[in-house]
């Protein structure tokens, strides 16, 4: 395999590097539920799906029907979904899957007993197609996501999809999470020797609390980036290591920026908290943006423009110590060169947070900052225990 990257990148017990020949970076919602539903009604022997989110609606409802459509006629379909967060799923819907010949199965229906395992959600979204497609990213089945609520218009996503080798490593991710073995791929997909190849990429598994790879790659590639990290996240609540490593690249003279959501958010009071890190982040050197205009729901990371990571991970404590994440690690020149302008164009629609003005912001914003920091470092001082960072 080429060197795309130095040294310092090297593997650590991950699955192998495969060459994609063939890929697709999508950022607009719309363009995203588009792709999805034409590679479904293109299966023809196999549907593998998770996602965290399958809520009921107009989208979701057009998506179940493609899925019965190609269950009915034959296509093995699998369909995982997390019990928390697609608890609105529709029951009349689950039925219908099932007769058309689907198999449906809900990770961690929520007991009490075994608590704490039933907690630890499955936040990954995976669709593998034929044993030739595999996309993820942080997009979630439901209107919300189209009609842009909160908002006004749809939310912005990423979705990346990579044709190749990297579908068989799909299939056995997504088999993680069921009841049932990896079956037999049947024919095998062939690709082009002399397809021009995008770069070479291999998925990383969060699966807490024994294997935090993503934490872990995400703390190499902080500690390694000598020009460069560009990070894109609704959700910025990262434990005091990943903190320390951010400090430690712009003390290197790395270019550090965070892409944020802004007014229009989920969760406008966990947006107090993930504000109350913004004046040290900026007396550090970090440069911070809120997204403006649409809810920025992306999860993606870049940097030195060489290594980048999208899925489904944020860059927040749920998904590095406690949620099962999914993220796409790519050595990959043309999707870094993409990323790279999907930054730019989303910088420019951003609001840029100029230190001096935040730092005179009103007391009474710095008070529930302070409070709900207080809450945060309670909830992570529970949830670790006697463990380690």
């Amino acid at each position: 395999m080429p060197k795309l990257l130095p040294d310092h990148f090297a593997a650590h017990r991950q699955r192998r590097w495969e060459p994609i020949p063939e890929a697709v970076l999508l950022s607009e919602m719309p363009a995203i539920a588009e792709w999805l539903e034409q590679r479904l009604r293109d299966a023809r022997n196999e549907i593998l799906f998770e996602n965290y989110i399958f809520a009921g609606g107009d989208w979701p409802r057009r998506v179940v029907r493609i899925l019965c459509d190609k269950a009915a006629a034959g296509v093995e379909v699998y369909i995982t979904l997390d019990a928390l967060g697609s608890r609105g799923f529709p029951g009349a819907w689950a039925a219908e899957l099932r007769a058309a010949g689907a198999r449906l199965h809900w990770y961690h229906h929520l007991q009490t007993r075994g608590l704490e395992k039933r907690l630890r959600r499955s936040h990954r979204r995976i669709i593998v197609v034929d044993g030739e497609w595999a996309a993820v990213g942080g997009f979630a089945i439901a209107d919300d996501w189209l009609t842009g609520v909160p908002g006004t218009v749809p939310y912005r996503e990423t979705l990346f999809a990579c044709r190749g080798h990297l579908a068989e490593q799909g299939r056995q991710v997504f088999f993680r999470h069921r009841p049932e073995s990896l079956p037999s791929p049947g024919t095998a997909a062939s690709f082009p020797s002399d397809t021009l190849w995008w770069g070479f990429g291999r998925f990383v598994e969060g699966a807490p609390p024994k294997n935090l790879a993503v934490r872990r790659r995400l703390l190499a590639a902080i500690r390694a980036a000598h020009r460069s990290i560009w990070i894109a996240t609704p959700y910025f609540n990262p434990d005091p290591i990943v903190l320390r490593a951010v400090y430690h690249a712009v003390q290197r003279g790395v270019d550090v920026r965070l892409l944020l959501a802004g007014r229009i958010t989920d969760h406008p009071l966990l947006r107090f908290g993930i504000q109350a890190y913004y004046q040290k982040l900026m007396r550090r050197g970090v440069h911070i943006y809120e997204y403006e205009g649409a809810f920025l729901h992306a999860k993606y990371l870049l940097v030195d423009d060489s290594w980048a990571s999208i899925g489904s991970a944020n860059l927040d404590f749920l998904s590095l110590w406690f949620n099962h994440e999914l993220n796409l690690e790519l050595r990959a020149p043309l999707a870094a060169l993409l990323l790279h302008t999907l930054f730019l164009r989303e910088f420019a629609q951003a609001r840029n947070i100029d230190p001096e003005p935040w730092r005179k912001r009103p007391r009474w914003r710095r008070v529930v900052e302070w409070f709900l920091v207080q809450i945060d470092r309670w909830v992570q001082a529970r949830a670790l225990g006697q463990r380690r960072y």
